[in-house]
């Protein structure tokens, strides 16, 4: 559960904290690495040649950049917790409060669920594991997956990744992107509390 702050003597929510420093620039920071690993993995799955070196190395930074979002998701999840987050605004109509929880807790599944099954995917396929050079570790207990069974789980687990989350992942943004726009313009703006050199409303 996250915390909220509110402030009773503020029924518009204007004059609540806005969120901290450290979630800004995690939530900018991973909003970039969201979008350049989309890119990235279109890139090098429809336009470099299959299984030539410079793909190989395409998808060394992509593993890179995905494990490197995942620690930062972590970070991010962590510090919603632990930081309190500042209550939309109190008088929007109960859907769209509802929608807009909904909307926060499916970024943070699919922010953790395209990292994780990148990772299990390359596990299935037990193919070295590298973080910037580093060895990286393949998840345990896969083991388990022998024969046409292997065979199979391995094409699930690329679909999922490469198509189901990111489609997936497209929806649920634009969702948050209309949604923090139409708030912006409706008379709720929310827009400051996230992006630094914004400032409230009066």
């Amino acid at each position: 559960m996250t915390r909220s702050v509110t402030l009773a003597d503020d029924p518009q929510g204007r004059g609540r904290k806005r969120y901290s420093p450290l979630s800004m620039a995690l939530h900018w920071i991973i909003a970039l690495l969201i979008f350049v690993q989309i890119g990235l993995g279109w890139y090098f799955n429809e336009v470099l040649p299959d299984h030539s070196p410079i793909q190989d190395r395409f998808q060394d930074i992509h593993v890179s950049l995905g494990l490197t979002t995942l620690m930062l998701i972590l970070i991010r999840v962590g510090s919603r917790i632990v930081i309190p987050v500042p209550a939309l605004p109190q008088d929007l109509s109960p859907w769209e409060s509802r929608l807009a929880q909904v909307v926060h807790v499916l970024l943070y599944v699919l922010m953790l669920g395209l990292p994780l099954s990148g990772w299990l995917f390359l596990t299935m396929r037990q193919e070295p594991i590298t973080f910037w050079g580093v060895n990286w570790p393949a998840l345990p207990g896969m083991e388990a997956f022998t024969g046409s069974a292997h065979r199979t789980f391995v094409r699930s687990v690329k679909h999922f990744h490469v198509f189901t989350l990111i489609w997936a992942a497209w929806v649920v943004i634009a969702l948050h992107v209309a949604g923090a726009l139409k708030h912006q313009l409706d008379g709720h703006p929310v827009l400051w509390r996230m992006i630094p050199f914004l400032k409230a409303r009066a």
